[in-house]
């Protein structure tokens, strides 16, 4: 079995992963003392990017207990988990003991990069898998940016429920140039705006709302 050591890992449930440069510090990161690599075919690594996957128990038995982190100085045991890797791409799995897929990660890219060129060495394992769900829509937006289009949503909520007119005449003001109508009318204008794909109006919308939360405060 080959494997990488001392690496950093960032889990997720998400079908959505977080890039290196979007890692927090209040991710679910974990210091990886060491994990096996396993190189797979360029179709298994799409299908684990885009869907929820089951891999064949068979396979379990290969990778059970190979995996070491760091826990409050002392090593923890993971019982399931692999990094698989293709000659462009890597991943990072930990598995239950049923084969599925609970957390993925990818990796920081100078290791990453380790772990390719470890991979190109490597002969690809044809492993057994289903596909459960696919994903219907993949993300192409930054971390930053999904986090403030939900932002959006949240508080463009509230000023309907809340029939917030004057904030609503606000933010209508700052971002158009006709008066709008009444309060519907003005609101409808501004949901289609951020129903839109994101682009500079979203940030500016992002900053301006937040700036008035913070003014509640």
């Amino acid at each position: 079995m080959i494997y990488t050591y001392d690496i950093l890992l960032n889990w997720t449930k998400d079908t959505r992963l977080k890039e290196f440069y979007e890692w927090n510090l209040e991710d679910d990161l974990e210091h990886i003392k060491k994990i096996p690599i396993i190189r797979v075919k360029d179709i298994m690594l799409k299908s684990l990017l885009t869907s929820k996957i089951k891999i064949d128990k068979t396979f379990l038995s290969k990778i059970k207990d190979k995996t070491e982190s760091y826990f409050h100085n002392e090593i923890d045991v993971i019982d399931y988990a692999v990094i698989v890797t293709t000659s462009k791409k890597s991943l990072a799995l930990e598995l239950d003991n049923e084969g599925n897929v609970i957390y993925k990660s990818n990796l920081l890219l100078d290791e990453e990069e380790e772990v390719l060129e470890i991979g190109e060495e490597l002969i690809p394992m044809d492993i057994p898998y289903k596909v459960i769900s696919k994903s219907n829509k993949v993300s192409y937006f930054t971390r930053k940016e999904e986090e403030e289009n939900k932002f959006l949503s949240r508080e463009i909520k509230k000023i309907r429920q809340n029939k917030e007119e004057s904030k609503l005449n606000y933010l209508y003001k700052e971002f158009f140039i006709d008066e709008g109508g009444d309060f519907n009318s003005k609101l409808i204008i501004l949901e289609k705006e951020v129903s839109k794909e994101y682009n500079d109006f979203h940030h500016k919308l992002y900053n301006l709302l937040k700036l008035s939360t913070i003014k509640k405060k």
